[in-house]
């Protein structure tokens, strides 16, 4: 089923704060009549909650297990994000002497940034399973940074890795080898078209279409693939579909640029959704308040930042002054950002500068002024003429910064000033502005990944949900660093539902 096909399924009773009155009553897919392949576990995106649902599947034992990915390519979204991973008590941690953190103050963070609409016993349980998904991945080879280990926004305690490279391939090519070692089965170019019930409404698999190639759904041959215990959604969000994203949440900028790569349309969520399983959250999409103007896509200015948020400031062009507290969480950031525009409502991009001299052999620095995403200058002049900012208030916020840090102390926005360095020339300036990054709505599911039905709020019987694709787990802002683990660790309890079930 296509994007267009599934949205248009959906009609115009799907409310914007996703709830399910427009749904069909009954399931409309007819029984398949004719099998062209079976398998015992068949997953559905091969990003973190995919290739951890994959493997996790083989290690309890549930037989032949299938991942289909739809592009040209493993990993999804998971392998170009920065590579970020939230790990309360994780050895880094220990080592630099923090005792004092555990799953439920990395919960307590994250119900102040659901602004009260998160799920407390769903984030318990994915933080509870944080250090066996860090363990998971380095015994299958992900290495992370060597004594890296920082607080990052809206967190209260330094608990984020980082993996080697900084992106999150780091952790799909190696999650990717474990499962072929293991006897895992990867299929790219293959995009599921429906999803096959009985009449008794439980899922017995999947109409794909063999030899998709992306974004022509004319391309590739149906054929229908049998699951006998399970059809595990693991594909992600819908950041890319723009009239979906349109229709849940009309405030959203549409100029905003995607971290997310084109695929990320949410058609497995729409088909599911189709056939009766009940949207939260919808549209409660993030957009990462570290994106820059000046690259498309992801981009290196979320690594670039992670020097700038921590030491440096983040100014506006229009009064050369300080805006926000450049620690805070995404949400908080995004928006205060956002509001920096000129009088015809265009974008004045802020700008964000930290001390060139502190790091001028540093991959993210390197890279970033290599790709003219970021700029050397000399002195506060030239930053002025550069970019069109008033020299006498820029002047008069630096001079006030240094003095702030020297006594650990913000009282404009409240910054938490640990890491705040005092500011002088050459300095790395960067511009940004947010880019839409990640969707907190999506398939309601219950604690073990069971997918929910709206009109009996009991689980869809062979259909079960990890990461992205699923809703209600972050409310209303994630933190940063969360996504991989909540990926990584309901790829590791939903086989055990599975188990269960079968």
């Amino acid at each position: 089923m296509s994007n267009r096909r599934s949205f248009l399924r959906l009609g115009a009773g799907l409310a914007a704060g996703g709830l399910a009155a427009g749904l069909p009553a009954v399931a409309t897919a007819a029984p398949a009549t004719k099998w062209d392949e079976e398998v015992d576990v068949l997953v559905i995106g091969s990003g973190f909650a995919g290739l951890s649902s994959a493997l996790n599947a083989k290690r309890q034992g549930l037989g032949k297990v299938l991942v289909l990915e739809k592009m040209q390519v493993i990993g999804g979204n998971s392998a170009i994000n920065g590579g970020w991973f939230a790990v309360p008590k994780n050895p880094i941690q220990l080592s630099q002497g923090i005792d004092d953190d555990s799953p439920a103050e990395l919960v307590k963070d994250q119900m102040i940034s659901g602004r009260g609409m998160a799920d407390e016993a769903m984030l318990t349980q994915i933080a509870e399973h944080a250090l066996g998904a860090y363990h998971m991945c380095v015994d299958a080879g992900v290495e992370f940074r060597k004594n890296f280990n920082i607080q990052v926004g809206g967190h209260n305690k330094a608990r984020a890795i980082r993996t080697k490279h900084g992106t999150g391939g780091d952790i799909t090519t190696k999650l990717y080898e474990a499962g072929k070692k293991e006897g895992v089965e990867y299929r790219l170019q293959h995009y599921i078209e429906d999803f096959i019930l009985n009449s008794q409404g439980e899922v017995e698999g999947v109409m794909v279409r063999r030899g998709y190639r992306f974004p022509d759904q004319k391309t590739g041959s149906l054929i229908r693939i049998k699951a006998n215990k399970a059809v595990i959604c693991a594909s992600g969000g819908f950041t890319r579909n723009m009239a979906l994203r349109a229709a849940v949440d009309p405030s959203l900028d549409p100029t905003l640029d995607g971290t997310n790569h084109l695929g990320a349309t949410g058609e497995v969520m729409l088909a599911a959704m189709a056939h009766g399983a009940l949207p939260v959250h919808l549209n409660m999409i993030q957009t990462g308040h570290w994106g820059s103007p000046d690259e498309g896509g992801f981009g290196w200015s979320n690594a670039l930042l992670s020097i700038g948020w921590h030491e440096g400031i983040s100014v506006s062009v229009l009064s050369g002054k300080r805006y926000m507290n450049e620690r805070a969480d995404r949400l908080t950031c995004s928006t205060a950002i956002m509001k920096n525009r000129h009088q015809d409502g265009t974008p004045a991009y802020p700008l964000v500068l930290f001390n060139y001299n502190d790091h001028p052999d540093d991959d993210r620095v390197v890279r970033a002024l290599r790709d003219e995403m970021a700029w050397k200058v000399d002195s506060l002049e030239q930053l002025a003429e550069k970019f069109n900012l008033p020299l006498t208030e820029l002047k008069q916020t630096l001079a006030q910064w240094n003095a702030q840090v020297s006594k650990r102390t913000d009282p404009d926005f409240g910054r938490k000033m640990d890491t705040a360095v005092e500011l002088k020339p050459p300095f790395v300036v960067s511009r940004i502005w947010p880019k839409v990054h990640y969707c907190m709505g999506g398939l309601k599911t219950d604690m073990g990944g069971r997918v929910l039905d709206c009109r009996t709020m009991k689980p869809i019987k062979k259909l079960y949900g990890a990461g992205e694709v699923t809703g209600g787990v972050h409310g209303h802002a994630r933190l940063s660093s969360t996504s991989c683990l909540e990926c990584l660790t309901m790829g590791m309890i939903v086989p055990k539902t599975i188990k269960a079930d079968a």
